[in-house]
């Protein structure tokens, strides 16, 4: 029999926060893990996106980005205990806890520009069975 694990994926807006580029992926995690707890955790977290994790192919399509700094968690399905019905705080909760509480497969900062937006997604990868 073999497993098979949903990736869900959880991006919230990161607000006015200095990207740490060119860390490497231990160091970048460690250096916004304590800013992204607070902000799941808090009660302006938005989110912006959740569900089935989404490529990140928009560079140079303006109708496809959105200006800001945005944080994407992902992880398997069966590590959050929740599913696409979840209450907006049950989401952030789970995320929450994965954040606090493991540390990502690998993090890594993308990029995307057209001629009039600039998005940046910090992305932390969680896929191990825990």
């Amino acid at each position: 029999m073999e497993l098979h694990f949903e990736d869900f994926a959880l991006t919230v807006r990161a607000g006015e926060l200095d990207v740490p580029y060119g860390l490497s992926d231990e160091a970048l995690f460690l250096s916004v893990r304590s800013h992204l707890a607070g902000l799941l955790c808090g009660a302006g977290a938005e989110i912006f996106h959740f569900g089935p994790a989404p490529d990140n192919t928009a560079d140079g399509q303006d109708e496809l980005l959105e200006n800001g700094i945005f944080y994407r968690i992902i992880g398997y399905e069966k590590n959050l205990g929740i599913d696409l019905e979840s209450a907006a705080d049950e989401i952030l909760s789970a995320f929450s806890f994965l954040v606090e509480n493991f540390e990502p497969r690998w993090a890594t900062i993308f990029v995307e520009e057209g001629s009039a937006k600039r998005e940046v997604t910090i992305e932390l990868l969680y896929q191990e069975v825990f």
